[in-house]
């Protein structure tokens, strides 16, 4: 994947994730799962990319803090609802990108099947177009795999180059 797709596709995740975690998570968000997890995002004309991340509270924390951290200046609006098993996000941002400031706004919703599993649906609009797209459909789905694999630590994340970085060491957290 070129640095360019890659750079839309974290856009787009932004999008549906670091949004959701800009205002306090509501008390009953639901919970994941501590473990080894793999993550499956696909909405670049059909491209999957497979992450997989180890999970404790205190990680899950930590993606909160860091998702805050970035959509907190970039963010007008946002608003995360959670209903029993479904979360929905919506979202109004500015982007700053190479060719300019970019307006993004977001629909998500997320639904988690027990502590193990998650699927996101989501819709994101972009004005002026980014790469070409006006607009991007963007799914995600998680699952518990099992214990985080020997010599992992909770917060590290192996990307789906093969490159493990641990989200506690990115700025933000």
């Amino acid at each position: 994947m070129s640095s360019r797709c890659r750079w839309l596709l974290a856009v787009s995740l932004l999008g549906l994730a670091g949004v959701a975690v800009a205002q306090d998570i509501p008390a009953n968000m639901p919970k994941r799962k501590p473990g080894l997890w793999e993550m499956q995002t696909s909405g670049m004309g059909g491209q999957s990319q497979t992450t997989k991340f180890c999970l404790d509270a205190d990680t899950d924390t930590a993606m909160y803090k860091m998702g805050t951290h970035m959509s907190g200046q970039m963010c007008s609006k946002f608003n995360i609802q959670a209903d029993g098993s479904k979360v929905t996000t919506d979202a109004a941002c500015k982007l700053n990108t190479p060719n300019g400031a970019v307006n993004m706004t977001s629909h998500s919703e997320t639904t988690y099947q027990g502590d193990t599993s998650y699927s996101t649906q989501g819709h994101i609009k972009y004005e002026p177009a980014i790469m070409g797209h006006s607009d991007m459909d963007v799914t995600s789905s998680g699952r518990w795999v099992g214990q985080c694999e020997a010599g992992q630590k909770p917060g590290d994340m192996v990307l789906p180059n093969g490159q493990t970085i641990n989200i506690k060491d990115m700025p933000g957290h």
